[in-house]
């Protein structure tokens, strides 16, 4: 029964990279090591945030099993056997451990959103914008200060003079339709 049991969660001890005979001192050490390299403000990896939340789940479940003797009952009319009471307990315990890394996650990345080096950058990404949508509208006057130069000239609008202010106008509204989008995206994920 007790190797059953061991079994089951061993995929923690596995994840902590400790065998299964650690006690809480180990899994302490473990967990603080790998939260440190996993932590998504320290590691810029796609998955850091995935395996930080694991080292927690994995880390609470194993703190919890190895201080806690006592199994929550089910108070249905049927009672459960021992085997399913403690895989409802397992798996209760998995999702708690599992919801708290994700906030903990969460939470220092709302910290890190209080901070001057966040709010510097936002306010640069502001300017540039903006200074984008200028850049924009002056590409499109100038081409059209251009034809009307032509116009206005003895040889009158020529075809490739057209062709190069349309081409131009086109770059300067990519400008501000790009800028305009990174405008209105930031401040969605303000507004979140």
């Amino acid at each position: 029964m007790v190797w059953k049991r061991k079994h089951m969660y061993s995929n923690y001890y596995h994840i902590l990279q400790i065998p299964e005979t650690a006690k809480i001192q180990d899994i302490k050490s473990a967990y603080r090591r790998l939260a440190k390299k996993f932590h998504p403000d320290l590691n810029k990896s796609p998955d850091a945030q995935e395996q930080f939340i694991l080292v927690n789940e994995a880390y609470e479940f194993l703190i919890r099993i190895n201080t806690v003797q006592t199994r929550p009952v089910n108070h249905t009319r049927t009672r459960p056997t021992k085997e399913q009471a403690y895989k409802q307990w397992v798996d209760h315990e998995r999702a708690k451990a599992r919801a708290r890394a994700a906030r903990e996650a969460k939470k220092k990345f709302e910290q890190f959103k209080k901070s001057s080096i966040y709010k510097t950058t936002q306010a640069i990404y502001h300017y540039y914008d903006f200074f984008s949508i200028g850049i924009g509208i002056l590409i499109i006057i100038a081409s059209l200060a251009g034809l009307f130069v032509d116009y206005h000239s003895k040889e009158g609008i020529q075809l490739n003079h057209v062709i190069a202010a349309v081409f131009l106008s086109f770059l300067g509204t990519l400008f501000i339709m790009f800028s305009v989008s990174s405008i209105k995206y930031r401040n969605n994920q303000k507004n979140k």
